[in-house]
């Protein structure tokens, strides 16, 4: 397997392993009512190499100034989605992405992968304050240190989110503030109506898990997307 699918699907599979953390607790920094000046003590007490899942933590999370968005019909989306796998109705990616239009849910976040320690914190603080600041999406979230699973304890996940994802222009203008805070390494993009669906690696409706992938060139200083959403229909799990 090439490289860049290497990080593009371990990222995703990253991202995975830890929707298990939406059970811990939360820790937040919301930049729409608490002081900006005080994110530099938030980062510095909230480090991602140093919280543990163990210690019931899920995610660390700062949300920007302007991070309120639609509230998607979430009951109504999952009944959609019930009942057209038990009519056995061939599902798409187009299928998805209809569905998310028609209601609300419309979010999505690019993924980055780091190892656990001054890595992930570093480039954390970056986006945070990025985000904090407004120039950096909406909001954005990373694991602590996976201390339960032991296979993934020496990597962090990292979340930025934006408030479109059918907008490919504002999922790259997303992608260049991430990067404009010094994020280099290969980034996957991925809806957030994929996770609340259960569209993972290996899924038995044939849909890819992610629908971007960004790759950086050091020597041009910019990221190279592409499109990753494969509109083929796939095999009709109830035939296979």
């Amino acid at each position: 397997m090439a490289e860049g699918n290497t990080f593009e699907y371990e990222s995703e599979f990253l991202a995975e392993i830890n929707k298990e953390a939406d059970a811990g607790d939360w820790i937040e920094f919301d930049a729409s009512v608490e002081d900006i000046n005080g994110l530099d003590t938030f980062l510095q007490k909230y480090k991602p190499s140093v919280l543990k899942r163990s210690d019931g933590i899920g995610w660390i999370c700062v949300r920007g100034p302007d991070h309120k968005h639609e509230i998607p019909a979430l009951r109504k989306l999952l009944e959609d989605w019930e009942a057209k796998q038990t009519s056995g109705q061939r599902i798409t990616p187009d299928t998805v992405i209809e569905m998310a239009k028609k209601y609300r849910c419309l979010c999505g976040k690019w993924l980055i992968q780091k190892e656990t320690g001054i890595k992930v914190d570093l480039a954390w603080a970056a986006i945070a304050k990025a985000v904090a600041s407004g120039q950096c999406g909406i909001s954005a979230k990373v694991s602590p240190v996976d201390d339960l699973t032991g296979v993934y304890q020496r990597k962090n996940v990292v979340c930025v989110y934006n408030s479109d994802f059918t907008d490919r222009s504002a999922v790259e203008k997303l992608n260049d503030s991430i990067r404009n805070a010094g994020v280099k390494c290969t980034m996957t993009y991925k809806p957030d109506v994929y996770t609340y669906l259960g569209i993972y690696r290996n899924n038995k409706w044939g849909i890819k898990p992610t629908i971007y992938s960004s790759q950086f060139d050091l020597m041009s200083g910019k990221s190279k997307i592409v499109e990753t959403l494969v509109r083929t229909a796939p095999q009709n799990p109830d035939q296979s």
